[in-house]
């Protein structure tokens, strides 16, 4: 007997982005939908034109093209309301700054074919707005390095393959919504929050169907471009992220791995290894300074400040991030010691005037 063929929901959960979201939409307005099909566009209280760039582009858009409203901040937030409204057996997720390739669709409804896949992912490609600076090597021998995942990049080769310990980018996934429903849906504790670089929504999900003995697949015929602006190319972001991705791997931890987890100095085994792997030391074409400073510190030009090359941020940055993290009942919004490290950057420009940390 011929399965039934899965519809899918197209969601995707935006904020201030108006005029990515309107090209990403015209990226997918090119996919050889089915009848049923449908792309949710959950606004997450937006300031700009993203309620008129839906509006305008329902008048054109080839299947249902439906908006809603989530006041709550939150990427999860706006996720969770999306997975309420969505009609679709099957939840194909990106990211408003994201386009699509224009076999997409085709390739989730592919990728997901096997009614025993619960979950698959495909591969994540840069969009850069300017080209990246020397220092961002993001190839090692193994595809991808670990700096490409601050940009949200994902590349797990040209073959099909279990997502064993892996997991799949919310920019270029798609879940089962019964296999989603028995698991509780995406948790309102992860995922991007205004003024925080929080995330682990997919991991969370990913990491939840595996427990559960679902299948979790790469497929890597999809494909995506993901927006890089400028800003996100820069050394203060990385160290920011990776501080974050701290906060992220406690949050998770915290939810999951918590009564088995081995530790040392409170830092997970598995943090530290990566630290210890991050850390050796690579010759670096141009060197860079991090600013590391306590909550409360006052900065001046004549602040004295480590030098350290690039390739030692991710794992010591990171593991800073976890042990304060940890301590936290509720990530991020108790985490007052988190504005300390809005201030880790290159070395401020000569006759900057001192500044106080934020609290």
């Amino acid at each position: 007997m011929t399965r039934q063929r899965d519809v899918i929901t197209v969601l995707i959960a935006t904020y201030n982005r108006a005029a990515h979201l309107e090209q990403c939409l015209q990226s997918l307005a090119v996919q050889r939908f089915e009848p049923g099909d449908e792309v949710l566009i959950v606004d997450n209280a937006s300031t700009d034109h993203t309620r008129a760039v839906v509006q305008k582009a329902s008048g054109w858009f080839p299947v249902a093209l439906r908006y809603f409203h989530e006041s709550s901040p939150g990427k999860s937030n706006a996720l969770v309301l999306g997975v309420a409204h969505a009609a679709g057996d099957v939840l194909a997720l990106t990211d408003d700054d994201v386009l699509v390739a224009a076999d997409w669709i085709e390739a989730v409804r592919e990728g997901m074919r096997d009614a025993s896949i619960a979950l698959t992912g495909g591969r994540v490609e840069p969009r850069w707005e300017t080209s990246p600076p020397r220092w961002l090597q993001l190839q090692d021998r193994r595809g991808y390095s670990v700096l490409a995942a601050p940009l949200a990049l994902l590349d797990y080769g040209a073959e099909r393959d279990v997502l064993d310990e892996r997991s799949a980018l919310g920019a270029n996934m798609a879940v089962r919504r019964a296999a989603l429903d028995e698991i509780g849906g995406f948790p309102a504790s992860l995922g991007k929050l205004r003024g925080t670089l929080l995330s682990g929504e997919d991991r969370y999900v990913c990491e939840r169907l595996r427990d559960a003995g679902h299948r979790c697949v790469y497929s890597p015929a999809m494909v995506v471009r993901h927006w890089v602006p400028k800003a996100r190319t820069r050394l203060w972001y990385f160290a920011r992220w990776f501080f974050w991705s701290g906060i992220t791997n406690s949050a998770l931890d915290g939810a999951e791995r918590a009564p088995g987890l081995r530790t040392l100095l409170r830092v997970p085994v598995y943090l530290l290894k990566r630290l210890a792997a991050s850390s050796v030391v690579r010759p670096s074409a141009t060197p860079t300074r991090l600013r590391v400073v306590p909550t409360g510190t006052v900065l001046s030009t004549t602040t004295s400040v480590p030098t350290m090359p690039a390739s030692v941020c991710p794992g010591t940055v990171q593991s800073t991030g976890y042990v304060p993290g940890r301590s936290s009942r509720n990530v991020p919004t108790s985490l007052p010691w988190a504005g300390a490290w809005r201030w880790i950057q290159s070395p401020a420009p000569s006759g900057a005037r001192p500044r106080q940390a934020a609290g």
